[in-house]
């Protein structure tokens, strides 16, 4: 599953030792209020958040992933220890969403003094909203379309996502069953369970609000409202209007060029006929 067809340059990433001690795991599943949850943290002062957006802006992160993935799940070099999850994250007091949660495990293993919160969600709504925002998103023709115009940006975004979930709910992505993905997205959650201890684990609905949330980290309740983002109808518009820019700067692209050279044609040869009807004037008087 690489993205990049290079080892990246992990020199490029913001050296080799750790910036911030790594104190928050949100290991529960996509569309579970992982956005939110990202949000909630970094207005409660945890800097900076990692989740899938991350690895969007920077291909070499996305490299790095990449090169995690083919290593735990296929087989393909070494699996990634504290120090390559210190490379990779370095700059994070937390993590969530994909690619993180492919990694519960480990990440739980490499830092066991975090604290593991399970974002939860009913699994016949949370298999409604995947199902709504994600899969559709991979079978939507426009989406599609703008992966293959824009393939370093839009189409890297889709390909990788789809590839993550892929190796939770199998390869029947974007067409997977509801029911055994109803019980994959269970046993993720009994593996995390049954990994960390329970002084160390919060199981919580984004509906909760802060005070569940930062009674179990020892924070003050902010003024503001709990963060609520990405639910699915913004979803669906940040991928259209997404796909929407893409379109316009793919068509902007392809007539910029018909427009000067209609320019040119018009210059040049509005010059040559002002030349030949002189010459002719010349000879017709």
């Amino acid at each position: 599953m690489r993205i990049a067809s290079n080892s990246p340059s992990r020199k490029h990433l913001g050296g080799t030792e750790r910036t911030q001690p790594m104190k928050i795991l949100v290991l529960g599943f996509f569309r579970t209020g992982t956005a939110s949850m990202r949000d909630a943290l970094e207005i409660l002062g945890y800097t900076h958040t990692h989740h899938m957006e991350d690895v969007l802006r920077n291909p070499l992160e996305a490299a790095m992933w990449s090169e995690a993935i083919e290593a735990k799940f296929f087989g393909k070099g070494k699996p990634y220890r504290r120090v390559d999850w210190d490379q990779l994250l370095g700059h994070c007091q937390a993590v969530t969403c994909v690619p993180a949660i492919l990694f519960s495990e480990d990440l739980i293993a490499a830092y066991p003094e975090a604290k593991v919160i399970l974002t939860t969600r009913d699994p016949t709504a949370w298999w409604k909203s995947y199902n709504d925002a994600l899969q559709g998103m991979w079978r939507s023709k426009r989406a599609r379309l703008a992966a293959r115009l824009d393939p370093t940006h839009f189409g890297q975004a889709f390909t990788f996502a789809k590839a993550s979930v892929s190796l939770f709910l199998g390869p029947g992505v974007p067409d997977a069953q509801e029911e055994p993905s109803k019980e994959r997205f269970m046993a993720h959650y009994d593996n995390v369970r049954r990994l960390v201890p329970r002084e160390r684990l919060l199981e919580y609905e984004v509906g909760e609000g802060w005070e569940t949330l930062c009674a179990f980290l020892g924070e003050t309740v902010p003024d503001e409202e709990f963060p609520r983002i990405n639910d699915t109808k913004g979803w669906r518009r940040m991928i259209n209007l997404w796909a929407g820019m893409i379109f316009l700067r793919t068509a902007v692209k392809i007539a910029v060029p018909g427009v000067l050279l209609l320019l040119v044609y018009h210059f040049f040869f509005g010059l040559y006929d002002e030349q030949a009807r002189a010459v002719r004037g010349y000879f017709v008087k």
